[in-house]
């Protein structure tokens, strides 16, 4: 029973050890194909290098047959084991530089001394100077034999860990939102798990472990299935760090990614190992077996994911909701394609020149600024190109909705009116072609109409659509919007500055909303405006007044908007008046519209003037804050 239990948790840890690797792949593959040009991402990667490297070679080990084999992977693994440090410092120290604080020429030397002496390991370990040989523990695998340098790469390990803890307490000290303590939180304890949950025990103590056999076993499978969790944490934070996608995007891709990739993958993989492995017991060819599951499994999990994918985004543990979902799901379907629109254009006409027994249809559709988007054509035409039909269109004179006859037929325009503004748009020109049918048979004209209505409808909803994405895609495109990913949740007060092309009215929101809650509450507490150097500076390095000098900036902001000489209630001195006796004291609209012999319309639009130039304000303290560092 315990030889049976003993070979039942070995199996799990060992599939657990290659979903690791698996799931490390993916992530790696999922950053190099979405945000590879992200540092953060980058420097990520090749923590994700050295997790494939590590956890792929310790699985792969226990598949070596030979002596000389194993020693290889061991290498293999313990290759991965140097560079892990390594990278994780360069991961902190760019975290570090993600909130503000500036990286000095010696921090940049002694990133690169530590790869160095990495390298320097990495000589050693295939010298077989840092271990000497391999040896086989019952029950456990085989280990690496240390030497008397052995000791100083653990001193360089544990010194690498405390340089580490250095670096994410100060990143989580210059954090001062919510959201940013709470994914700097996941991304210190996830990437601290992975670090130290690869430390080799198994090289320490070996007597102790050989005789507790399944006390390590049961270890190791726990702490694999943290690590992989942990992994996956990591990932997500590291995403959510690099891009500015809304969270519910970047949680919807990347579960969608990781349910198609490792865990389809790990299942795959766990079920064949479970089926190689009982063989002996189900009495099956594992051969036959294996390839036949593999593929069956594969096709299975793949439609799962695709059946549960839709439920998920409709659910609210997306971030859509049922309501917003279907919303969204509707626009994609409102969206008409160009061959979708020339299919649709080619079956209609077809169907005409059948009504009409005619020797030819054409039609030519545009958008709404005149440019011809579709030029479909059944039969014999006159017009082959449309040249052929702008003259005869020119010839005609000016375009309206009715009939246009020309030479063995006519042209029949289709025009989209706004009922609200009156104005009309020239969707689309019909052409028929030398009809055999009368104009006049009721049929015919009922079967015109429907067809122009149609094609009115589909036509008017794609120019109307790809107006939309365009305006859509002129503001995203925008400096000042594509200024956004470039500022990272850690540091929001690079928003600020003007090499990132600060938007005065992104801030102007930030400051509103700290002066609705400028008393007390959420708004204040968690506004971005407490990254700025000017807070932090009035911090006087505690974190727990960062919501006081919150308050002491916009106060001070305010006096520097306050005019000269002796308050009183004109023109001038409106904006101080109303930032002072709206937020600071607190009172109440009609109270302060009252006090200023102004109406409360006319507060609310002096009101975000007021609050606009107290933006523009804290913008240009922050800057003059800054210059001395630029010295």
């Amino acid at each position: 029973m315990d030889n049976w239990f003993l070979a039942l948790i070995k199996t799990i840890s060992e599939i657990l050890t290659a979903a690791i690797a698996v799931s490390s792949f993916s992530l790696l593959l999922y950053l190099l194909f979405f945000i590879s040009k992200e540092r953060l991402a980058q420097v990520f990667s090749l923590i994700l290098v050295a997790l494939v490297v590590i956890y792929s070679a310790d699985a792969l080990a226990g598949a070596a047959l030979s002596h000389a084999n194993q020693e290889i992977w061991q290498k293999i693994h313990w290759s991965g084991i140097i560079f892990l440090p390594a990278a994780m410092y360069h991961f902190s120290q760019v975290l570090l530089q993600m909130t503000g604080k500036p990286i000095r020429a010696l921090r940049k030397w002694m990133l690169g001394g530590i790869y160095l002496v990495s390298m320097g390991f990495l000589v050693l370990l295939w010298k077989d100077l840092l271990f000497d040989g391999i040896r086989v523990l019952d029950n456990l695998g085989v280990s690496m034999i240390s030497t008397g340098l052995s000791g100083f790469f653990w001193l360089w390990f544990f010194g690498l860990l405390v340089l580490i803890l250095i670096n994410y307490y100060k990143t989580f000290n210059r954090t001062r939102t919510r959201t940013s303590h709470r994914r700097m939180l996941y991304l210190i304890v996830s990437s601290l798990s992975i670090l130290i949950g690869t430390f080799p025990v198994m090289i320490f103590g070996s007597g102790f472990i050989s005789a507790h056999a399944l006390s390590f076993w049961v270890i190791s499978m726990v702490a694999n299935l943290l690590i992989l969790i942990m992994v996956l944490l990591l990932g997500y934070s590291v995403i959510t760090f690099c891009v500015s996608w809304p969270s519910r995007v970047v949680g919807l891709n990347l579960l969608e990614w990781v349910l198609r990739a490792p865990v389809s993958a790990s299942l795959t993989l766990a079920l064949v190992t479970i089926v190689r492995r009982s063989s002996g017991v189900l009495g099956i060819n594992p051969g036959g077996w294996t390839s036949l599951l593999m593929v069956i499994m594969i096709i299975v999990l793949e439609g799962i994911v695709t059946l549960i994918m839709p439920w998920i985004k409709k659910s609210s543990i997306s971030g859509y909701g049922g309501r917003d979902y279907e919303m969204m799901i509707g626009l994609e379907n409102m969206v008409v394609s160009s061959s979708e629109l020339k299919m649709f254009l080619e079956s209609i006409i077809s169907a005409l020149c059948d009504k009409f027994q005619a020797k030819g249809v054409l039609i030519s559709a545009q958008d709404l600024n005149g440019n011809v988007e579709a030029y479909v054509t059944v039969g014999e035409v006159h017009w082959t190109e449309y040249s052929d039909l702008s003259r005869e269109i020119e010839a005609a004179g000016p375009i309206t909705d009715a009939q246009i006859d020309v030479a063995d037929g006519f042209l029949q325009p289709i025009f989209y009116q706004d009922s609200e503004s009156g104005q009309s748009w020239l969707l689309a020109i019909l052409g028929i072609h030398e009809p055999a049918v009368e104009w006049d048979d009721p049929d015919v004209i009922d079967a015109m109409d429907v067809a122009i209505e149609k094609i009115r409808a589909v036509l008017w909803q794609r120019a109307f659509v790809h107006s939309t994405f365009s305006v859509l895609k002129e503001i995203s495109s925008d400096q000042t919007i594509r200024s956004y990913r470039k500022v990272s949740l850690l540091n929001a007060s690079e928003m600020l500055n003007r090499d990132s092309s600060s938007d005065p009215e992104q801030v102007s929101g930030w400051v509103r909303d700290a002066l609705t809650h400028y008393w007390g509450g959420p708004k204040l507490t968690e506004s971005p405006l407490i990254d700025l150097e000017i807070v932090r500076q009035e911090m006087n390095g505690d974190p727990n007044s960062a919501t006081n000098a919150l308050r002491t900036v916009l106060k001070r902001g305010i006096e520097q908007i306050r005019p000269e000489g002796d308050r009183n209630i004109t023109g001038e001195w409106t904006l101080y008046n109303i930032l002072d006796l709206k937020f600071i004291e607190g009172g109440k609209v009609k109270e302060v519209s009252r006090k200023l012999s102004i109406s409360e319309a006319d507060l609310y639009r002096k009101q975000k003037v007021a609050i606009d130039e107290l933006a523009k304000t804290i913008i240009r303290m922050e800057h003059e804050n800054r210059k001395p560092q630029l010295h």
